[in-house]
């Protein structure tokens, strides 16, 4: 890299902090939002993390597939308030069974205490409510 001034041999270079100095230089908070980070934003979805890691660890194992992919289905369903709407039909399509057997595995789960049916559906009365609990 060449210099693009040269000093002559005894010259005295200029100070490298100028006299706004003690000043200071103006700051910002830490993180690329003005101090919005990542610990901040993940305390919101820490109690439906526990939900998961409680399911895993307790429940998960003694479920048939159907009930567990249930479960699952509607908790990833579920919305800031706590609960889940949908209808039997659509969990029974994307969990991969008949409707008979979403059915049976809506039944489990409110059984064992991992399911509360909010509002029941219906023809006419639109898609069940749910609220999916750990145990």
């Amino acid at each position: 890299m060449t210099p693009s001034k040269v000093l002559p041999p005894g010259a005295v270079l200029p100070p490298l902090v100028t006299a706004d100095a003690d000043k200071g230089a103006p700051t910002r908070k830490a993180g690329r939002k003005g101090g919005k980070t990542h610990a901040r934003r993940r305390g919101r979805h820490y109690g439906r993390l526990a939900t998961v890691n409680g399911f895993v660890d307790g429940v998960m194992r003694s479920l048939p597939r159907a009930a567990l992919a249930t479960w699952v289905c509607l908790w990833r369903d579920t919305k800031p308030d706590g609960l889940a709407r949908t209808g039997v039909a659509d969990v029974a399509r994307r969990v991969g069974c008949n409707r008979r057997n979403a059915v049976r595995a809506l039944r489990l789960l409110v059984d064992l205490g991992l399911l509360e049916v909010v509002r029941q559906g219906g023809l006419g009365r639109g898609v069940s409510t749910y609220r999916v609990k750990v145990g």
